[in-house]
């Protein structure tokens, strides 16, 4: 992963200079939609977990290079993104009742897209390397997730460019695992997490 984000800014850095007129430096920022596919009936001996199909709004800000060449350019980025999955737990021993919390996650994200310009409009596809930097947890106690610190995803973008403003629209996709499972107590619930999220964002060029 960490070889892909290098392997991301000297591709970026070379070609700047051999097509210095057309590379743009900018900041960029915008909101999150994360879930993951809806999970019930995690049914062990003390607990139920259900993991909610409800979507969480997160987040991203950070920096971002756009290299044109005629009608193709390269945008790589470097990113923060807070992005979070909701889920109920159920205890079963005495009949508590169900208990809804949030888990969190902060991500440093490393897109880098390759596209085509269709006048003001553009359209781009490329791969995301995510690092886990944190996570949290709200009102559950005795639980914890298994997570990847590492993990490879992929985007498809619409965008629009108007002078040095550019607003577009990704859809990112896991292409591996971001946990196996959740331990609560002495259980663990293990399945396929792949979160998925729509994003909508915006940049300004400032050089």
């Amino acid at each position: 992963m960490k070889k892909l984000g290098l392997i991301a800014v000297l591709a970026f850095l070379t070609m700047s200079r051999v097509y210095a007129g057309s590379v743009e430096l900018g900041i960029r920022g915008g909101i999150n939609f994360s879930s993951i596919p809806a999970y019930k009936d995690f049914q062990l001996i003390d607990h139920e977990l259900v993991v909610l199909p409800d979507s969480y709004t997160g987040f991203h800000f950070g920096l971002f290079g756009r290299l044109s060449a005629g009608n193709m350019f390269i945008m790589p980025e470097i990113l923060y993104s807070e992005t979070g999955q909701k889920m109920t737990v159920r205890t079963n021993m005495g009949g508590e009742p169900v208990r809804e919390f949030t888990q969190l996650y902060s991500h440093l994200k490393i897109p880098f897209t390759i596209g085509t310009n269709l006048g003001p409009f553009y359209l781009g596809i490329g791969p995301v390397a995510n690092f886990l930097l944190d996570n949290t947890r709200k009102h559950v106690e005795n639980f914890s997730f298994e997570y990847s610190d590492t993990t490879m995803s992929y985007q498809v973008m619409a965008g629009l460019k108007i002078g040095n403003l550019i607003i577009d629209f990704r859809f990112e996709d896991n292409l591996t695992n971001f946990g196996t499972g959740i331990q609560i107590g002495d259980e663990f619930f293990d399945f396929d997490s792949r979160p998925r999220h729509y994003i909508i964002g915006i940049g300004i060029a400032l050089f």
